[in-house]
């Protein structure tokens, strides 16, 4: 259900006077034969692309910008770089005009597609870019703002009311945030090079504090960058920190990016040093924020190795396939830091997510603007770029490398769902009525054989020693029968441990099917209740440590809902992250391998507070670890269970919450029920978002109703505060 529009008449504008000049068709060929190695454009619906109508495109510029373009198609080649001389940074071609219609038209069609429900989500591969293109003046490479026109078409002829924008290029696209400062159906949020003033298009309006107009005043964001060289890490934390909250609580009914590709690893204009894997990692979170409803409109990017591998990722990305690897991220750098808390002051009494933030600022940030440059009477027009020669680059060596060790994994089937049965029953999970309700909700199932543990694969995990010790100490069994080995005979005739060998076998049923590429993620669904409250042989951990000595694996990430489990695992390569109410936390313990969340006493977690949980703590924590495989672990218990002193979530929560750690670990992650009290809707609807999530389809919008306050901040820095020192990705 993803959409993708090009045309390869997007090839013939080029500059005629400067075969160096950095847009050019290369652009376009070199991300159409990345996707076609791939096999993506395969996998796609075309949508048909077509010239916009003057009616469209006098919706955001002028009839004189349009009738003079249109008047190009006649001029010869002197005429042509005289004309291109009067703006800055463009060249025009005899057909640029009537390519400039295609890619606005094309664009259109893309998002009335996605709007009109025959894709989900989609990508437009187009040029000449657009996000310059101000209402009478050509700038930046860009004559008609793409973007910007499909943005007003939607708004004028559809239903949609709320639209975010989000611009990556590493040039601010000042044109589109003229074109809506007033307009509060649309949220602008770019982030760009800046440097004070000094990066192009050196403009004061580009800084933090230019936060809209009028009714449109909060809805313009500038991030902009004041170094060169940020890294993965810092374009993360701008997305954890600021975009998510910010875009969960304005709510958008559509997500068009401005799909630049300058920030990209080796592109002479960013000097930034962004993965391709980066991109499809914002792409896939920004999914989960408009019901799955984005498109991505090319802009910006001229180194072409890394600009069509970033292109590509992020078209997989849509597709639903798993975000590669992008390495363990480390503490963001202390300008884009600065940066984030420069915004957050701005727009503190414009939105609730930052009215508390840990990051606001008492007093008001310094602005400091240092381009003074006055506009020339004639722009240069040739030797403008030397050209790049990437067979010597160290940066193509550097990318080569990187493409060569990201991993895209694309498994038969991207979800296996397996239930724990009792020996000998004639229940059978297509029967149950978990089953019946997923599948009427979601369509086809990956169902996985159910199974025993096997004693051989025990013993893969832990010795008969450690068992008996384990059983001696919870008194499941006497002194005597300690004395004798643990073995086929004893599982056959011991209740409890025959009971456990089922609860722990659909786990590692599922362990086996994600590393043998059957499945990429996994839902284990009870049917029996587990072994008791206060089991030490934690499921979980088994799964982790088989997974470790079956599959060498080096980092496990645990997370575990609900529940304060306290006993201490010694194994470095399991970090287990326990989220639970201050009720339990009487025997909390924290290190390197295990964090424990404390939160407020309230058992119900509202929308504010996990969204400010996730972005701030469990997500930084689990891109600095780098998981190769992830469990969460939870019961799903509703309001009516009073017997816990765990945290309530409601099912979109946890939808959410599985779907942000979905984009690690190659989305390699186990979703484990541990308990089953009941068939109850609650519990049905956990699922059904968890389900959604794992398998790339729409789940419901967080709708952010609740405030934070200042509880909720003290108790997140408490939180922040007990594991900075062992994690770089909180000492801010």
């Amino acid at each position: 259900m993803t959409g993708i529009v090009y045309d390869d008449n997007f090839i013939t504008h080029k500059c005629l006077w400067d075969e160096n000049y950095s847009e050019n068709p290369q652009r376009y060929t070199s991300i159409l034969d990345r996707c076609n190695s791939l096999g993506l454009i395969d996998r796609c619906i075309k949508i048909s692309s077509r010239q916009a109508t003057k009616e469209e495109l006098l919706s955001k510029h002028t009839a004189e910008h349009i009738d003079l373009l249109e008047s190009t198609e006649h001029y010869n080649v002197e005429k042509l770089e005289q004309l291109s001389s009067r703006y800055d940074s463009i060249y025009v071609h005899n057909s640029t005009y009537r390519q400039s219609l295609l890619a606005a038209g094309s664009s259109i069609e893309l998002v009335k597609a996605v709007v009109g429900g025959s894709v989900q989500n989609g990508m437009a591969f187009v040029r000449p870019p657009g996000h310059h293109a101000m209402e009478s003046e050509y700038n930046g490479y860009c004559f008609i703002n793409n973007v910007a026109i499909a943005t007003q078409y939607l708004l004028d002829k559809t239903a949609i009311q709320k639209i975010l924008i989000v611009d990556w290029d590493i040039h601010h696209g000042q044109a589109t945030q003229q074109m809506f400062y007033e307009d509060p159906r649309v949220l602008y949020f770019s982030i760009h090079r800046y440097e004070h003033g000094q990066f192009w298009p050196n403009l004061r309006e580009s800084d933090f504090d230019h936060v809209g107009n009028g009714s449109g005043t909060g809805f313009n964001m500038n991030v902009p960058l004041n170094d060169t060289g940020m890294k993965n890490e810092d374009y993360m934390a701008i997305i954890h920190y600021l975009l998510i909250p910010l875009a969960t609580e304005f709510s958008p009914d559509l997500i068009i990016v401005s799909s630049g590709y300058d920030s990209a690893i080796g592109d002479p204009k960013g000097e930034m040093l962004v993965t391709p894997a980066c991109y499809a990692h914002i792409t896939q979170k920004l999914m989960s924020l408009s019901c799955g409803r984005l498109v991505a409109i090319l802009e910006g990017g001229y180194y072409l190795k890394s600009l069509a591998e970033s292109a590509a990722l992020t078209l997989r990305a849509l597709l639903g396939d798993p975000c590669p690897v992008i390495g363990s991220l480390q503490q963001p750098c202390e300008s884009v830091m600065e940066t984030i808390g420069n915004v957050i002051y701005a727009h503190s009494q414009y939105w609730d997510c930052f009215k508390y933030n840990i990051f606001y600022k008492e007093n008001l940030p310094k602005i400091h603007y240092n381009f003074f440059d006055e506009k020339p009477e004639m722009y240069q027009t040739r030797n403008m770029y030397p050209k790049i020669d990437t067979t010597t680059s160290s940066f193509d060596i550097m990318l080569n490398n990187i493409i060569t060790e990201t991993k895209l994994f694309n498994p038969k089937f991207r979800v296996g769902i397996i239930s724990k049965v009792i020996e000998h029953s004639n229940c059978n999970f297509k029967n149950s009525d978990i089953y019946q309700y997923l599948k009427s909700k979601i369509g086809y199932l990956h169902v996985l054989k159910e199974r025993q543990l096997t004693i051989e694969e025990f013993n893969i995990v832990y010795s008969s020693e450690y068992m008996k010790e384990i059983l001696d100490k919870q008194k499941y069994i006497d002194e005597e029968m300690c004395t004798i080995n643990i073995n086929k005979e004893f599982i056959e005739d011991n209740p409890l441990f025959n009971k456990f060998s089922f609860l722990v076998g659909p786990l590692l049923q599922i362990i086996e099917s994600i590393f043998e590429n059957e499945i990429n993620s996994g839902i284990f669904v009870s049917l029996i209740s587990n072994l008791g409250k206060n089991d030490v042989l934690n499921t979980s951990i088994i799964g982790a440590n088989y997974a470790i000595k079956k599959y060498y694996l080096k980092r496990i990430l645990i997370i575990e809902l609900n529940e304060n489990v306290t006993q201490i695992y010694s194994n470095d390569q399991i970090l287990v992250i326990s989220m639970h109410s201050l009720l339990n936390s009487s025997k909390t313990i924290n290190g390197n391998n295990r964090i424990n969340i404390l939160w407020s006493k309230v058992k119900i977690l509202n929308e504010a507070e996990f969204t400010t949980m996730m972005q701030y703590l469990i997500l930084p924590v689990a891109y600095e670890y780098n998981p190769e495989l992830i469990i969460v672990s939870s019961k799903f218990y509703s309001n009516s269970i009073n017997n816990l002193n765990g945290i309530q979530m409601t099912p979109i929560m946890y939808g959410h919450l599985i779907q942000s750690l979905s984009t690690l670990a190659n989305g390699r992650l186990i979703l484990y029920e541990r308990d089953a009290h009941d068939n109850s809707i609650y519990r049905n609807k956990c699922l059904l978002q968890c389900s959604k999530a794992l398998l790339g389809k729409p789940i419901s919008k967080l709708c952010v109703t609740n405030l934070l306050n200042l509880e909720s901040k003290d108790i997140l820095l408490n939180n922040i505060k007990n594991h900075n020192n062992n994690w770089k990705s909180l000492q801010f």
